[in-house]
């Protein structure tokens, strides 16, 4: 293999794709308190998740027939749709609409942080990332984030939530090998709306015979209207966080969309004091400025790579 074949990919990293990442965070994050609100008006985890599925599929592919673009059915695409539905739906959501109700909502977003590390760490050794100190620096920064709000406390409220804990931390890495999978094997020629169409279809048919099998489904109208309106903003939220996701997988690549779980964290603190009140610590405050410099961080070195990586006359997107 040449040393060109050898290269990673080259992405156009400006303004616009900060804006959309920061954008499609903060709307991912809203998920965190429609979660809670789910989970407390006695819609059940599977259920939930079925929806978040089919229903932002299928609100996906009125788009597709909108704009005449389709989701392929050529067996890569098929295997893109079905891997990638297991990845990053069926199996991490799942295990957050368990978790809502068994752990604090700080700790599961602190977990969830943890992606964009992973991801920088499992693109190295296929090539898809060059190792780069400032990354390194920018990660660690927001880890720092993670450990200055994790220990004050020094341990969990209640021990039996140890288990739960490590049940939770599979999401990010199911979250980082699904990052790696799509830039490695996603059909290039896939727009993103077709490819968050399929995977999201695909998620859902994953999950219909889990769910009946184990009886979860949530038909409407449900125990409360509370409960069926989180359902339908949760889809709705599904339905544009991945069509923003995907907009920015193709401008800038999935290990850089990785980073928005760093917005995912601060939003879902944001969110959570509007929705449920209550005060933010200092050391909180610290975090946030910790997590926003690792983003910072992060992105300038990938701006500064992409600037020696091609000629300075070429204009970003």
């Amino acid at each position: 293999m040449s040393e060109a074949e050898a290269a990673p990919p080259i992405r156009n990293i400006g303004p616009l794709t900060v804006f959309l990442l920061v954008l499609a965070g903060l709307i991912y994050s809203l998920l965190f308190p429609i979660n809670r609100i789910a989970t407390e008006n006695g819609v059940p985890a599977l259920g939930y998740v079925v929806w978040l599925s089919l229903g932002g599929g299928a609100l996906m592919l009125i788009a597709c027939l909108v704009t005449r673009k389709m989701p392929r059915l050529g067996r890569r695409h098929v295997v893109t749709y079905i891997v990638g539905g297991a990845l990053s739906v069926a199996a991490p959501m799942t295990l957050l609409a368990l978790a809502a109700p068994r752990l604090p909502s700080s700790i599961i977003t602190m977990i969830v942080v943890l992606a964009p590390l992973l991801s920088f760490v499992f693109a190295l050794p296929v090539k898809l990332e060059r190792f780069r100190w400032l990354g390194l620096v920018g990660l660690l920064f927001a880890l720092a984030g993670v450990l200055l709000i994790l220990l004050p406390e020094t341990s969990l409220p209640e021990p039996g939530m140890v288990g739960w804990v490590l049940l939770t931390l599979l999401v990010p890495i199911s979250f980082a090998i699904f990052n790696i999978f799509i830039d490695l094997y996603a059909p290039p020629q896939e727009g993103g709306l077709q490819l968050g169409t399929g995977i999201l279809l695909a998620a859902g048919l994953i999950m219909l015979p889990v769910t009946a099998i184990a009886g979860g489904f949530h038909i409407f109208p449900g125990p409360s209207a509370e409960g069926d309106f989180a359902v339908l903003y949760a889809t709705l939220i599904n339905a544009a966080r991945w069509w923003l996701m995907f907009i920015i997988i193709r401008m800038a690549g999935a290990i850089f969309v990785s980073q928005t779980a760093y917005i995912i964290v601060l939003g879902g603190f944001g969110w959570q004091a509007l929705f449920f009140g209550g005060s933010v610590s200092g050391f909180i405050w610290a975090a946030a400025g910790l997590l926003l410099l690792g983003l910072t961080v992060n992105t300038l070195s990938k701006m500064r790579q992409q600037r020696t990586a091609r000629p300075r006359y070429r204009n970003s997107i």
